[in-house]
């Protein structure tokens, strides 16, 4: 990937709440870069800062929490630097906890970073969660390679499967001329869009849990037997989810991107990153907006996957904006599909009848989920005539 694409990539991934992992030879800027976004995501409107963290000289309690007795029994004080980025995030920054030297953070110590990467919590403080448009924290890492690093070791495989593992692409030529230029700024960085998640991330859930299902189980949890191989990206659920994230915002600020899609997919998932865009690529599934705007006329494909695809996209559409007149519109298409195929269209249907789901005042079933209706009843998510 070139380097201006890789920068597009990070800047569309810390956005989204991914944790980064870039790797590279000592000496060829990763440290540098990093903090080069502050300013750069500043000349792009959003205020910013890096908080460097070297995690070789941090002990365990610098990220769970310092103990300290208390008449209430044992509290987990969080640190400083814990301190300070939530005051900076309640401020509107985009922070970024920068934690570098990875390889040569201590298995203890990586065990104590688990619960900040993937809850934001340090000690006992609940660290703010990044959005479009108001401040957060975020979190990036950086490393050498194994056999480059002072006293390195491999990435546990519970640290590696909550990050996105990228190579940081510097090169003679780019260096060459990011030095005559003093190494400016990364210029034109992409800003998500507030709803990012609302408007793209039900149809990328629907697409990974049709291929997810389609493919097996060994498409959804693959850890690898090589150990250094496990310290980079396999596919977990976890790691799925967070691709859907990544898809989602690449899809908001540039979409159609195959390039940013791949090395978004393969950082998460590894080797089923190209099968499942070339399976996306096949499905050519309708909008489900589209479907919510004359419900009647969906034709539910013959294909499971693809059906599966159509009825989830749906589930998603609505329950990201969830309003009567929409679900009874999805309830509709469902009970129309379910003429054809009805397994798929039920299953889909009981999520949106679950009263979790259900919006404030859809009540009664449209007479097109007849086919279905005394399944919802058995299931006491409609009342009996």
């Amino acid at each position: 990937m070139e380097f201006p694409h890789f920068v597009q990539l990070i800047a569309i991934g810390l956005q989204a709440r991914i944790p980064i992992h870039i790797t590279g030879f000592p000496g060829v800027g990763k440290t540098e870069f990093t903090k080069s976004l502050e300013a750069g995501f500043t000349r792009a409107g959003i205020k910013c800062k890096v908080i460097i963290l070297i995690g070789s000289i941090r002990e365990p309690q610098d990220f769970g929490g310092f103990p300290v007795s208390t008449p209430d029994g044992v509290r987990l004080l969080p640190m400083a630097w814990a301190r300070d980025a939530t005051r900076l995030a309640d401020e509107g920054y985009l922070v970024i906890i920068f934690l570098d030297e990875l390889t040569t953070v201590p298995p203890t110590t990586q065990a104590a970073m688990l619960r900040l990467l993937t809850e934001n919590v340090c000690g006992e403080l609940q660290l703010p969660d990044y959005s479009p448009g108001k401040g957060g924290v975020v979190y990036m890492c950086a490393s050498n390679a194994v056999e480059w690093a002072a006293g390195g070791q491999e990435i546990q495989p519970p640290m590696a499967n909550r990050l996105w593992h990228g190579e940081f692409p510097m090169d003679h030529a780019t260096w060459c001329e990011m030095m005559v230029s003093d190494f400016p700024a990364p210029a034109d960085l992409p800003v998500l869009p507030a709803e990012y998640l609302r408007e793209h991330h039900h149809r990328q859930r629907a697409l990974i849990a049709a291929y997810v299902r389609a493919a097996g189980r060994d498409a959804w949890l693959a850890p690898p037997h090589d150990a250094a191989r496990r310290s980079g990206p396999w596919p977990s659920g976890r790691t799925w989810y967070l691709a859907s994230r990544f898809l989602a915002a690449i899809e908001a600020v540039s979409p159609a991107n195959r390039q940013l899609q791949g090395a978004a997919l393969a950082g998460l998932v590894g080797d089923q990153a190209f099968p499942f865009l070339e399976y996306q690529e096949t499905l050519n599934l309708p909008d489900p907006e589209d479907i919510l705007k004359d419900p009647r006329a969906l034709v539910l494909p013959d294909r499971i996957d693809r059906a599966y695809a159509v009825c989830y996209s749906l589930v998603g559409a609505v329950l990201n904006n969830k309003t009567p007149e929409r679900w009874q519109a999805a309830m509709i298409a469902l009970g129309v599909a379910s003429r054809k195929n009805a397994d798929i269209p039920t299953a889909a249907a009981r999520t949106l009848c679950d009263k979790r789901h259900r919006p404030e005042g859809a009540i009664k079933l449209p007479e097109e989920c007849r086919p279905f209706y005394e399944l919802m009843q058995l299931a006491k998510l409609v009342p009996r005539d």
